[in-house]
């Protein structure tokens, strides 16, 4: 498979979406996908039971898409969707981080949330390809740094976006949300050649 850049136009900005591989397509999420992304927000948790406690349970895909409707109905939150032949393989939201689920107040701070690629794209490419679009939208709305949190025991996200550059910015810290241990992690937008 060969590389295919994309753009991807919403609300007026441009995102370059660079070396993604077909038959990949991209396009900004919608109101009408909050159950599509809440089913694999629900799904690609399912592997936390490894390291959560043993009453924790998966937030439930009701919740989870009532909350994505108000969101993807923000114009300050922007959400990139990934589809493979019609189907959800991959997601990103940025939102200003005063608007996130742990607000606070500082206007040049970027929240990332939900980047989720479903396990048989694991590998592909794809997570970084979202993480760029991410990081590339959150600069074009003028952010200087992006966070997020990221639950301690997921290795493996943690490894992907230390090796993206991100820096851990807290101790651990128990988050009766998600009812896990979590960490927040920041990451410097100015300065970084896109």
């Amino acid at each position: 498979m060969s590389p295919a850049p994309s753009k991807v136009t919403e609300r007026g900005t441009v995102c370059d979406v660079i070396a993604s591989p077909e038959p990949l397509s991209f396009r900004p999420a919608t109101v009408s996908d909050a159950d599509a992304l809440a089913q694999a927000l629900v799904d690609g948790v399912e592997d936390y039971r490894s390291f959560a406690p043993p009453e924790w349970t998966p937030p439930s895909r009701v919740r989870v898409a009532e909350h994505l409707r108000g969101q993807l109905g923000d114009d300050e939150v922007w959400c990139l969707v990934a589809e493979a032949e019609g189907q959800l393989v991959g997601h990103v939201i940025v939102s200003p981080a005063a608007r996130s689920a742990r607000p606070v107040d500082e206007p040049a701070l970027a929240h990332m949330g939900n980047l989720f690629v479903r396990r048989d794209f694991w590998g592909s490419g794809l997570a970084k390809t979202l993480h760029e679009a991410a990081t590339g939208e959150a600069r074009a709305r003028g952010f200087d740094e992006m966070r997020l949190f990221v639950a301690a025991g997921q290795a493996r996200a943690r490894r992907f976006y230390e090796r993206e550059g991100w820096m851990q910015a807290s101790e651990e810290f128990d988050d009766p949300g998600p009812g896990l241990v979590m960490v927040e992690y920041r990451y410097a937008l100015r300065g970084r050649t896109p």
